[in-house]
């Protein structure tokens, strides 16, 4: 997969972008679509929030939610993360899915919209971790105070945004998941695990990354 398709389909995914989600969404709906980069993307983003919380704790995931015609893609990703998520007996989960128009998303640039993102948090206080397959919206500086002191770990799952090394540097957001930026080389070997499935495909960030990062 080159690095224009792999960009596209992870933002559509994260609703990175109005035009890429708009694409990704029927191109969702084919039949031909290969899930398997999506399924080992949700194993990977639940094994990484798993280690996040030391295996113990709740997690609240925000989604776009894409209607009575379900995404495969989202679906597959969700269901492997669910799955994953299972296997450590110490994790719970809760799925709040978001609606959110194009022009909202035009508005917040593809993150969950900051009053449904503060009434998730509000909803479900006990939670160690926020995983949003979607980036953070715009926030004002009180509201990422809000974020650091509730002392909830944030995940996105996302394309790379210009803002996260500043937030990765604060630790509001502690774990990125992005779209490598570079395809694999020519002549590279098939992945033969999901782990490598999904390092040719994707890469974590992480506040001590941040540095590193134009």
């Amino acid at each position: 997969m080159n690095k224009p398709t792999r960009d596209l389909l992870l933002a559509g995914l994260a609703a990175g972008a109005v035009a890429v989600s708009l694409y990704f969404a029927l191109a969702g709906r084919s039949p031909k679509i290969d899930l398997n980069p999506y399924a080992a993307l949700g194993a990977v983003t639940a094994e990484e929030t798993a280690r996040l919380l030391g295996n113990q704790g709740r997690v609240l995931v925000m989604v776009r939610d894409t209607g009575a015609d379900r995404n495969p893609s989202v679906e597959a990703e969700l269901k492997a993360f669910r799955q994953t998520l299972k296997k450590h007996a110490g994790l719970s989960q809760v799925t709040e899915k978001i609606r959110v128009t194009p022009m909202l998303m035009m508005a917040t640039g593809g993150g969950v919209p900051p009053d449904q993102l503060f009434k998730a948090l509000a909803t479900h206080a006990n939670v160690g971790a926020l995983v949003l397959f979607g980036g953070l919206p715009p926030l004002a500086e009180p509201e990422l105070e809000t974020l650091k002191k509730s002392g909830v770990k944030i995940v996105v799952v996302s394309s790379f945004h210009p803002g996260y090394r500043r937030l990765l540097e604060q630790q509001v957001i502690h774990l990125a998941i992005v779209p490598r930026p570079e395809a694999p080389p020519p002549g590279a070997q098939p992945p033969r695990t999901l782990r490598e499935r999904f390092d040719q495909d994707y890469a974590i960030v992480t506040p001590a990354d941040a540095a590193r990062l134009p």
